[in-house]
């Protein structure tokens, strides 16, 4: 769901934790966006000060969108596999964000 009736909607609720996707990453962007209107519905649900939680693989590393999300000090832990680099895991860490990566249980 996007657009200015969602925005609404989600200034309308409360919850504790949020689940968000991003198209990409650097550490002089930032969490990024391709959408427009999707990164607008994630930049309210950062306005809400609950717990950011970004899940996302680590392909996204690395890659700009056009749409800021954030900033970063509104998120709080990313979720991600394996193949983040070291560095990455890193730049994101020492910005203050918990890194949980999964590993291939194959």
């Amino acid at each position: 769901m996007v657009g200015p009736l969602t925005r609404q909607f989600i200034h309308q609720v409360h919850f504790s934790k949020a689940f968000i996707g991003i198209d990409g990453w650097q550490a002089d962007t930032g969490f990024t966006g391709r959408d427009m209107m999707r990164s607008d519905v994630v930049n309210a649900v950062l306005e809400k000060g609950s717990e950011a939680i970004v899940l996302t693989d680590s392909s996204k590393f690395g890659c700009v969108h056009p749409y800021p999300l954030g900033p970063l000090s509104r998120f709080h832990r990313v979720i991600t596999d394996s193949k983040i680099s070291a560095s990455d895991q890193m730049q994101l860490e020492h910005a203050g964000l918990l890194v949980n990566v999964i590993g291939s249980s194959v």
